[in-house]
């Protein structure tokens, strides 16, 4: 009887280990924790774009796990300060067409962020900043100079009445820069000098013909589009007259819509 008993024991025990000891296989799956390669190819800085183009960002993204919509696109104008978003969850083409805001800034700077399947993201912004700016006018042609009352230089060139090639749209210029040059090349911009300011198609440039044996000038046409335009400009022309200003500076200050 008791043999019984502990057989009947020992087939229930063994029965109970049995069942605990039972398992099953779960699916196949990989884990990802490794961030997308993004490379901004385009804007990445020093561009010049001008308001009213479409311009294209180019990019290069790839993961294993980059999922339809990977894609986020961004700009700033302030350096990256603050980023504004210009396209959410868009596929990975490498490209987009962007049609550029209506403000006028040289820190403008493009953002892009992939995103994988696993939650990884990679975000790259510009290298530098790049400009977006309004179309100028184009070169005044015909510059011709004569010699007056034996010492005076009289400056007279062609109305301005379009933007620059390829836009060629018509443009009022608010007036005429003229720039200078004594220096040994006239085709180097770094040896002219602001000269002054004409809101006509001539200017005199006094007394040049006593001082100098010769002399280059270039004239461009200015438009303003802010009031920071105009005081900038304003400033230099006060400036010149106890000064003389390197062009490049010149084009950096007028840029800026700042003097310093």
């Amino acid at each position: 009887m008791k043999k019984s008993v502990m057989f009947a024991m020992l087939i229930g025990t063994l029965t109970l280990c049995n069942g605990l000891s039972s398992y099953g296989d779960s699916p196949n799956f990989t884990m990802d924790t490794v961030d997308p390669q993004v490379q901004l190819i385009s804007p990445n800085g020093g561009e010049n774009w001008y308001i009213g183009d479409t311009r294209n960002i180019e990019w290069i993204a790839s993961d294993g796990n980059l999922i339809g919509d990977s894609i986020h696109l961004g700009y700033s104008l302030d350096d990256g300060a603050d980023y504004v978003s210009l396209a959410e969850a868009i596929t990975n083409s490498g490209s987009y067409a962007w049609e550029l805001p209506t403000i006028q800034s040289q820190r403008v700077k493009v953002q892009i962020r992939a995103t994988d399947a696993f939650g990884n993201s990679t975000l790259v912004n510009s290298l530098n900043p790049f400009s977006i700016n309004y179309v100028p006018p184009a070169n005044p042609g015909g510059l011709s100079l004569e010699i007056t009352n034996s010492s005076d230089v009289l400056l007279a060139w062609d109305e301005v009445t379009q933007t620059i090639p390829p836009y060629d749209t018509p443009i009022t210029p608010d007036g005429y820069i003229i720039l200078c040059n004594e220096g040994p090349d006239e085709n180097d911009e770094q040896f002219y000098y602001f000269l002054g300011r004409s809101y006509s198609t001539n200017y005199t440039h006094q007394n040049a013909a006593e001082v100098w044996n010769r002399m280059f000038y270039r004239v461009t046409a200015y438009k303003n589009y802010t009031p920071e335009d105009s005081l900038a400009l304003e400033a230099l022309v006060q400036q010149s007259q106890t000064q003389r200003i390197p062009w490049l500076q010149v084009k950096k200050i007028l840029i800026e819509g700042k003097i310093q």
